[in-house]
């Protein structure tokens, strides 16, 4: 039987919502299922996270072309404030997660929501804010960590995002790192929990075809064929998500008995 995983998305466009899904299906869905919920989804009971997670082995928490914790926004700006009501609503299943160590992926948005459970603060920072192609490399041992099996040791990675982390959070093993234009590419906490600042779910045809539906991202007069590289080996580390979902399920289970 296949392992299961739930997908929470942070998305409000519909053409946005759907090529989230399918990218997600695509690269994950090799070795799990998905299922996905919306976080405006008032149907959701947030207060029972172990009700929530009881069929799923694993969680993904996507990106937000839509939400801030900044964005270079007003302080009175809604998606501001939605941002921490979002945080308010999730910290059940945050504390779950944590205390059982299930195994979860955030991505960009949801690397920020998780960084800023975790104590650290989300910025603007127009320096390492970008949306372009970006380097990245592993500051571990990759033979340490299953997520980055088949990968060298730099990459480029396809990122979309204002704000950033202001610091690895207490507790929070560094795991990538792009430089001074990305500090903290993706961490991990616990055993299990993993997060990145830049997106393995997209190819390059997928990262050109959501700044068509994104507004305000491109520099004025760029288009995204000349800024994005198209380099497909960061999709390998949600590949392997998947396939660590599948692996971790079936380690409990043999425990189990």
């Amino acid at each position: 039987m296949r392992v299961k995983i739930l997908a929470i998305q942070f998305r409000l466009n519909k053409k946005l919502v759907d090529q989230e899904q399918a990218s997600l299906q695509r690269e994950a869905g090799i070795y799990a299922d998905i299922d996905f919920i919306s976080i405006i989804d008032e149907t959701i009971d947030w207060e029972s996270p172990a009700k929530l997670m009881k069929d799923y082995q694993g969680l993904i928490l996507g990106g937000s072309g839509e939400f801030f914790f900044d964005g270079d926004c007003d302080e009175d700006d809604p998606s501001k404030k939605i941002s921490q009501e979002f945080l308010r609503i999730l910290n059940p299943l945050f504390n779950y997660i944590f205390e059982h160590d299930v195994p979860t992926l955030g991505i960009c948005y949801g690397h920020q929501l998780l960084g800023a459970y975790r104590g650290a603060n989300v910025r603007y920072d127009v320096k390492q804010g970008k949306t372009k192609s970006h380097e990245v490399k592993l500051m571990v041992d990759k033979n340490d960590y299953f997520l980055f099996s088949d990968l060298p040791s730099s990459f480029q990675a396809y990122y979309g995002h204002k704000d950033s982390l202001d610091r690895v959070p207490e507790g929070a093993v560094l795991l990538m790192n792009g430089g001074d234009e990305c500090k903290i590419s993706a961490l991990r906490y616990g055993n299990n929990i993993f997060t990145t600042q830049f997106h393995p779910e997209l190819n390059f045809e997928d990262m050109v075809g959501r700044m068509k539906q994104t507004a305000g991202y491109l520099p004025e007069g760029i288009v995204a064929e000349e800024i994005f590289k198209d380099d497909p080996r960061s999709n390998t580390i949600l590949q392997n998500f998947g396939k660590f979902v599948a692996m971790q399920a079936e380690k409990n289970f043999v425990e189990s008995k």
